[in-house]
């Protein structure tokens, strides 16, 4: 008997079960009357315009049946089902959902702007999956109080992400479009909360479009751009012309005060295609300023960079605040790349940035306005640089290293090279521990 009443007693207690009610609604239907109690379930199937604020208690569940709700809401861990239509709403609060679905509040019909709808979803749930359609971006992402100071210029982007637990995942023909001269996806960290670093995002599967003219130049616009992420994975996505870069591990700026220092570390770039366009009218395809353990393995990069910019792949701290170290880049295709160093370049100058285990293996480089360029101009700034197994098929510079520096463990060997024995390794570099060994020319 003990045991049954407390089982009794447990049953009472729970909030669903025999608690829940169930309300329908009607065309005649007050949605703000309607909705009142925690826990409840409530069926939609009637259209509801408002613009009073819809204010959903705890724990209820919404089951849209043919119906739909447009205006303000505040959600509050409800949980969303059936066939959701949230189009022409403003969302805040919480889900119960561990996905939200983009379809329930996009339009993704190439013309009327998501990004708000895209901001919103990844507030009320960090967990965002796309079907397949156009999603057009035409409004700025609002970082408001996420920023201090003045640093919102670093973020300015259609869409913004500064939570942890995030992940944007397309389903095989979702599109991002734009045609606004301003950058795709910011995530980024508050310089205040450098300690703290966003973490554990993704971005998988989606095509970003840009409409470039092939005209005007914005260097600093870039598709993706990253400030003090901890473990992000940026992969199967295509990137369709780009201004900047296509993915930059950047920062706040070069003053000290900004927090430059908040850094990228534990990245992974896999698998993605980065196409510059045939206007070239880009930076680069993949920049590295800021960065600590990070994977670059499997992407197609072609038809990227102007004359004036350096080209594929970039590894470019600008000075001494920033962080490169454990860098690996492994297995791309680098094509066509028009840039002034060609696909991949390391460049360390006269601002005392350094550069730490630096690896270059199996990339395929062909017709490229430059191979694999390093370059140091001071003195102890880089060690533990591998350059191995690459095949370079380029006949300008294929194989470069320049400068007045010096640096320490490089390893160069079993690369298939254009013009090899023209090449001088390590160039005007002086390199205490250098192995150089079975490196062969292309041709041969």
């Amino acid at each position: 008997m003990k045991h049954v009443l407390l089982f009794l007693s447990l049953f009472y207690l729970s909030p669903s079960n025999c608690l829940a009610k169930t309300y329908y609604d009607s065309p005649k239907t007050s949605i703000n009357k309607m909705v009142r109690n925690s826990g409840d379930k409530y069926i939609i199937s009637y259209p509801h315009s408002f613009s009073d604020t819809l204010f959903i208690p705890k724990d209820c569940e919404l089951y849209f049946n043919g119906g739909s709700l447009s205006g303000p809401i505040v959600l509050n861990n409800t949980l969303l089902t059936g066939s959701v239509n949230l189009k022409g709403s403003t969302l805040s609060g919480t889900v119960g959902n561990k996905f939200f679905n983009a379809s329930w509040l996009c339009y993704k019909d190439g013309k009327t702007d998501d990004a708000k709808q895209i901001n919103e979803m990844i507030e009320v749930c960090g967990n965002v999956y796309f079907p397949k359609g156009r999603y057009r971006l035409i409004s700025q992402y609002n970082a408001g109080d996420n920023l201090i100071g003045k640093l919102h210029r670093s973020v300015q982007s259609h869409i913004g992400i500064h939570r942890s637990e995030v992940s944007l995942i397309g389903e095989k023909g979702t599109e991002f479009l734009t045609a606004e001269p301003l950058g795709t996806i910011c995530a980024f960290t508050r310089p205040n909360l450098i300690e703290n670093s966003i973490r554990n995002i993704l971005i998988e599967g989606i095509t970003f479009t840009v409409k470039n003219d092939g005209k005007t130049f914005h260097e600093f616009l870039h598709t993706i751009k990253l400030i003090g992420v901890n473990n992000i994975t940026i992969k199967n996505c295509t990137f369709n012309d780009f201004w900047g870069d296509a993915i930059c591990l950047s920062h706040y700026g070069d003053n000290k005060s900004t927090g430059e220092r908040t850094r990228n570390q534990n990245v992974k770039i896999l698998n993605n295609t980065i196409l510059g366009g045939e206007a070239h009218n880009n930076r680069n395809g993949i920049s590295v300023i800021n960065g600590k353990n990070v994977l670059i393995k499997d992407n197609v990069i072609k038809n990227t960079s102007r004359r004036d910019m350096p080209g594929g792949i970039d590894i470019e701290p600008n000075n001494s605040a920033y962080t490169i170290d454990n860098i690996k880049i492994e297995n791309n295709t680098i094509a066509n790349v028009k840039g002034a160093v060609g696909a991949i370049g390391l460049a360390l100058l006269r601002g005392g940035a350094s550069a730490h285990r630096i690896a270059i293996r199996n990339n395929k480089i062909q017709n490229c306005s430059g191979g694999i360029v390093v370059v140091i101009r001071t003195k102890g700034t880089s060690d533990g640089i591998e350059i191995t197994d690459n095949i370079i098929d380029t006949n300008i510079r294929p194989f470069k290293f320049g400068g007045e520096g010096s640096s320490r463990n490089w390893t160069i060997k079993n690369n298939r090279i254009h013009r090899y024995s023209a090449q001088k390794i390590p160039g005007n570099i002086k390199v205490d521990g250098l192995k150089v060994e079975g490196n062969k020319d292309i041709h041969k």
